[in-house]
């Protein structure tokens, strides 16, 4: 009989063996359980008090050898509703609590400055906040812009990237790095208003990204790593960068 299916509402993979050996065997004691099963005989009287909190099986003692049972298969529909009973419960503690919680949070978030990420996926955790934060009529602000050491996997990434950026619809100055000027996969979306795009003969594979009160300092090495600045007087000073090497850089 295949029950691999209980795992989904909590059974172990010991207590799924026990209860179909069980629902074989009927009635039995530990010595004949753990050989129908594979569970090992040291291990019976564990699992076998799982099932028993569950309420999925029952025991009993007879010459003072515990002989233990499957029970109706009702029980485990009694189980599954106790559960949602206990987490019915557990919601509406967490949504009594979720004020004080989200109060916390909100007040350690501000006292954080400095975040480090690391490879492809903290990009997209960097990135994925620009998408959330920036709205339509607003814009971000980068310089340095490169080919990056892994200019093919960051082609793949920057791709999907302005896919999202253009769906939300706010505006982007660039400033690439003439090396990037031929990257047609890298350069397009730039082409369409609101975005406009510049380069300028720079060699880095650091770039800058200013939004909001927050500045990025993109190291796009082949394992990128990013560092994300909380401060505004860290974002004012990064755009005066951006707006002296703007009016240096070429369309």
């Amino acid at each position: 009989m295949e029950l691999t299916n209980l795992k989904r509402i909590g059974l172990t993979e010991g207590e799924i063996k026990l209860y179909s050996a069980l629902l074989d065997l009927g009635e039995t004691t530990r010595t004949q359980l753990a050989k129908k099963s594979g569970v090992s005989p040291s291990k019976i009287y564990d699992v076998a008090n799982g099932l028993l909190k569950k309420g999925i099986i029952s025991a009993v003692k007879k010459n003072n050898i515990l002989h233990f049972s499957a029970g109706n298969p009702e029980r485990i529909k009694d189980f599954v509703q106790r559960k949602e009973a206990e987490l019915s419960k557990e919601k509406a503690l967490v949504e009594q609590m979720l004020p004080t919680l989200v109060a916390k949070y909100q007040t350690t978030e501000e006292q954080v400055d400095v975040d480090v990420f690391y490879g492809w996926e903290g990009m997209k955790t960097v990135f994925d906040d620009i998408i959330k934060t920036l709205n339509k009529n607003e814009a971000d602000y980068v310089f340095g812009a490169s080919q990056g050491l892994n200019s093919k996997q960051a082609d793949i990434f920057f791709t999907k990237y302005y896919q999202k950026k253009k769906k939300k619809g706010f505006a982007t100055k660039i400033i690439f790095n003439e090396e990037v000027r031929k990257n047609k996969q890298r350069t397009s979306l730039f082409l369409e208003k609101p975005n406009e795009m510049r380069f300028l003969h720079t060699q880095t594979f650091a770039e800058i990204n200013v939004y909001h009160n927050k500045a990025l300092i993109i190291l796009l090495l082949k394992n990128p790593i990013i560092i994300r600045l909380k401060s505004d007087e860290a974002s004012d000073t990064f755009m005066k960068f951006f707006h002296t090497l703007w009016a240096l850089a070429k369309p």
